[in-house]
């Protein structure tokens, strides 16, 4: 029988995390100045940002997009990873996603940037299609396509007054 330790557990729960974050991007194509429009459609200007860790509320930065729904914060983290911006995909995480990263790096010596570099790196789907989303009080879930063309599920959690990607819940 193969027991799995708490330390295995938590890299699959970061890696599922990390994949659901970026699973969900094209890779641009050469020489098409639209390939960002529709993901970019969701961006809403307001003043500066806040840091990624900061758990009050947040405005868009003129670059980012609205976090106002979970819909809108998974379109926020579609448009972040085609652009490569790295900041904006920390921004769209909650407070417990960060720290879980922070955490899971720390033992290959990476960053969350780092991290996150690698992963804007890896081939994802070509629509940032999302389905079923449900609401339950602070917490959120959905449904995004994924680069396999699959529904896969994506929890949030609402800080302040903005949802943000959160890590998946254990069943209890």
């Amino acid at each position: 029988m193969k027991i799995i330790n708490i330390r295995t557990t938590c890299a699959l729960a970061g890696l599922a995390l990390l994949t659901s974050i970026t699973s969900c991007q094209p890779k641009p194509e050469s020489g098409n100045s639209n390939a960002n429009s529709a993901a970019s459609s969701a961006a809403t200007p307001a003043a500066a940002a806040i840091t990624p860790e900061a758990a009050k509320p947040e405005t868009a930065p003129a670059n980012g997009g609205s976090l106002a729904t979970p819909t809108d914060t998974y379109k926020a983290g579609y448009a972040a990873r085609q652009k490569k911006d790295i900041a904006e995909l920390k921004r769209v995480m909650s407070k417990d996603a960060l720290e879980f990263l922070t955490m899971m790096g720390a033992d290959e010596k990476k960053s969350i940037d780092d991290q996150l570099k690698e992963l804007a790196e890896r081939p994802q789907a070509k629509t940032a299609e999302t389905r079923n989303e449900k609401i339950n009080g602070d917490r959120a879930s959905l449904e995004y396509l994924n680069e396999k063309g699959g529904w896969s599920p994506m929890e949030f959690v609402k800080e302040g007054t903005d949802w943000k990607i959160d890590l998946p819940k254990a069943p209890q």
